[in-house]
């Protein structure tokens, strides 16, 4: 028997009324200074009438923010009479990190994306993961959550999956990342953590991609048109709104696929890098340096890359600590 969510919605979910409608998920959270409060995360549906429902989420993390502007924006210009099947977007799913700018929600310190499928009677980030598991992704057949970097990390701009062993979803997976209208799409093996939102989409049959676009906790026109283009992209492949562009050339397909694929730091430092995002690197070349910071007389630590691939993401920040990602490669299928 599954639990009963304890986060009132205010829209009814079930009903597939034409038009948009705001309003919020209130999760409760009594707290010193709001005894009988709640968390109030918005949400809206745009319903077009007969088609799919596709779920749209960002904020999953509150320092990623490219999501967060196009879905805004989606949500007040897009008009629903355009749709055939409707939306139900999250622009702010986990608020309080939203409203800190911060990766982990200052209420309870969960990161939303590594808490699926959740729990009812956890902590407020944990009811969200719950809510979100048993009240919004059977309701729909796509989803698309948006990423970025975030302050530590910059990425170019790709689509991403979740690899599957069952074939038929694993075709419609990338099928989806291939109609986004972006210059990479990587299925990812290494991080196989259940616990993420798309791997909560993915146990429920849902064709729930990803997309990481840009990063470093800014903005910029370039990072916010990728995210426009893939998501107008994403929503035409859904059958849900016919994008009006001429076609984009085929992304990139590359793979991530073990742990050789990440370069940690192993010591306390400013890392110095010697390769540039988006630059292709061979096995044993050299990342870059890190210089100890209380000891300026102790000789530099070289890093170097364990295999050969396409730099897709490095770190922001200089300053790094043992077990900081500075780096993590992509390679091509079979590689």
């Amino acid at each position: 028997m599954i639990a009963r969510s304890r986060i009132r919605c205010d829209l009814d979910l079930d009903s597939r009324a034409p038009g948009r409608r705001f309003g919020w998920l209130r999760i409760p959270y009594s707290r010193h200074e709001s005894a009988y409060g709640v968390v109030p995360v918005p949400i809206a549906v745009l319903d077009g009438g007969e088609g799919p429902s596709v779920l749209l989420t960002a904020g999953a993390h509150g320092d990623e923010y490219e999501g967060q502007a196009v879905l805004r924006d989606l949500m007040r210009e897009l008009d629903p009479a355009r749709l055939a099947g409707r939306l139900i977007v999250l622009p702010a799913l986990n608020l309080p990190a939203v409203l800190a700018g911060r990766r982990e929600s200052p209420l309870d310190g969960g990161n939303l994306n590594r808490l699926f499928p959740g729990d009812p009677d956890g902590g407020p980030t944990s009811m969200l993961a719950h809510f979100v598991d048993t009240e919004l992704l059977p309701r729909v057949a796509w989803a698309l959550d948006f990423h970025s970097g975030g302050s530590s990390m910059e990425y170019l701009p790709c689509a991403m999956a979740r690899a599957s062993d069952d074939a038929a979803l694993a075709a419609k997976l990338e099928a989806a990342m291939l109609a986004m209208r972006l210059d990479l799409a990587l299925v990812v093996q290494a991080t196989q953590d259940a616990r993420t939102l798309p791997a909560a989409g993915l146990a429920r049959g849902v064709v729930h991609v990803a997309c990481e676009i840009g990063g470093g906790g800014a903005l910029t026109p370039a990072s916010v048109a990728a995210a426009e283009g893939a998501l107008r992209g994403f929503l035409d492949h859904a059958g849900v709104l016919a994008l009006d562009a001429p076609p984009a050339p085929p992304p990139r397909l590359m793979h991530v696929a073990g742990s050789d694929h990440f370069l940690f730091a192993p010591l306390r430092g400013l890392f110095v890098p010697e390769v540039a995002l988006g630059e292709t690197v061979s096995a044993g070349q050299r990342a870059g340096r890190i210089l100890a910071i209380e000891e300026p007389e102790r000789p530099p630590v070289a890093l170097h890359f364990a295999r050969a691939g396409l730099v897709v993401c490095r770190r922001v920040p200089a300053q790094v600590a043992p077990g900081d990602c500075v780096a993590h490669i992509a390679t091509a299928a079979g590689t």
